[in-house]
């Protein structure tokens, strides 16, 4: 009877340890290859070739004085371009009365590439150009132009502080004399390729080189969800793919696909809106960010979403509104389908304060995109 006893506690123990094990050890999470730009980048001009045309450029010659003739009006007092070195860069200063600084032009170095990416692209006669007209308090304060000379290098008009106009348009007319005298073969054509981002990719509003982005590709939506979901965790082409139709049908053609290492995102040349799209089994479950246990969002509400339910959030700033869709009818379950829409600074525009809350309508958008998406691809058996 005693030995009886021993095998049944050891049956039992193993059944309770199995049990354990089914309970406390969690599925695999699935492993997918990390997918990388495929597509070939640029290649920038000969850093010594810039280098010595703008060791041999005059920049003071750059400031023209037809120019400052035509918008001096009733001003008499002469003026005089002052050469400098500052930092090992070339600048020139057009200066009135002696000590009234009214325009600058400098070498600037490649921290001011990301310029490009928040400048509006004009056009100085035949010549790229990025815009920035700086505002306070709702009032025009200043304006910079950079003409770009390589994909890190560039030439920069700003207006001085002591200008006392600060008009883009009157810097305009200086930065547009100014880049006719720069060699044609140091400055760009307004459609040419003058950073290393790769077509929609330069409307990205992100502090990358674009080494991690293309253009996004046509890609193939399987059927059903787990198959979708794993398909757009190798592939953001694929997560691309899911929102396109739904996108570009709600927020307008002007917004573009791109693949980046585990996201899709969608940009636009203003870059007043961003937005973010992905279904993937890699990513956690729509729960977790409802739950928030770090109080990193607020307005956490559940939603439906053609039958799949779902959960929206803001940052606290309410410049984000975030969208997390379970497919699997299930909030708890691992992988979602979401949409991330982002406030941006638009291009040309340095405005402070700024408001940087998401308009409603662009809220709105963002649920119908969401609803499209998942009654056409989610919805079905699951």
């Amino acid at each position: 009877m005693k030995f009886r006893r021993v095998i049944l506690g050891a049956v039992l123990l193993g059944l309770l340890a199995a049990c354990a094990d089914s309970v406390d050890t969690p599925p695999p999470t699935p492993q997918f290859p990390k997918w990388q730009p495929k597509q070939p980048r640029p290649a920038d001009r000969d850093a010594k070739a810039v280098d010595a045309a703008l060791a041999a450029l005059d920049f003071c010659e750059l400031i023209d004085l037809a120019a400052y003739d035509r918008r001096k009006g009733g001003d008499t007092r002469p003026v005089m371009r002052e050469p400098k070195v500052k930092y090992g860069r070339k600048t020139c200063t057009l200066m009135r009365g002696g000590y009234e600084a009214l325009l600058y032009v400098q070498d600037v170095d490649p921290s001011h590439a990301a310029l490009r990416n928040d400048g509006a692209v004009i056009d100085l006669g035949g010549v790229k150009a990025y815009e920035i007209e700086s505002r306070r308090e709702g009032a025009v304060d200043g304006c910079a132009i950079t003409v770009p000379v390589s994909f890190q290098r560039a030439v920069k008009f700003e207006l001085g502080l002591q200008s006392r106009s600060k008009d883009c348009g009157l810097l305009r007319d200086f930065a547009t004399a100014g880049a006719a005298k720069l060699p044609r073969d140091l400055v760009y054509p307004p459609d040419a390729q003058d950073s290393a981002r790769v077509g929609a990719c330069a409307n990205w509003v992100s502090t990358s080189k674009g080494e991690t982005c293309d253009p996004a590709v046509e890609a193939q939506v399987p059927a059903g969800a787990e198959m979708i979901l794993a398909a757009g965790a190798a592939d953001p082409n694929v997560e691309c793919a899911v929102f396109r139709d739904a996108i570009k049908k709600t927020f307008g053609p002007e917004f573009e696909p791109i693949a980046t290492p585990g996201s899709c995102y969608f940009v636009e040349p203003r870059h007043r809106v961003q937005i973010e799209a992905g279904a993937t089994a890699n990513g956690g479950a729509p729960g977790e960010w409802h739950a928030d246990p770090n109080g990193t969002f607020k307005d956490h509400r559940q939603h439906s979403f053609s039958g799949n339910p779902g959960v929206t959030l803001r940052n606290k700033d309410e410049s984000e509104f975030l969208m997390y869709v379970s497919p699997f009818g299930n909030l708890g379950s691992r992988g979602h389908v979401r949409l991330l829409i982002s406030s941006q600074r638009e291009r040309g525009i340095d405005e402070w304060p700024r408001s940087r809350a998401l308009p409603a309508v662009e809220v709105a958008k963002a649920h119908a995109v969401m609803e499209l998406v998942m009654a056409t691809h989610f919805r079905g058996p699951r």
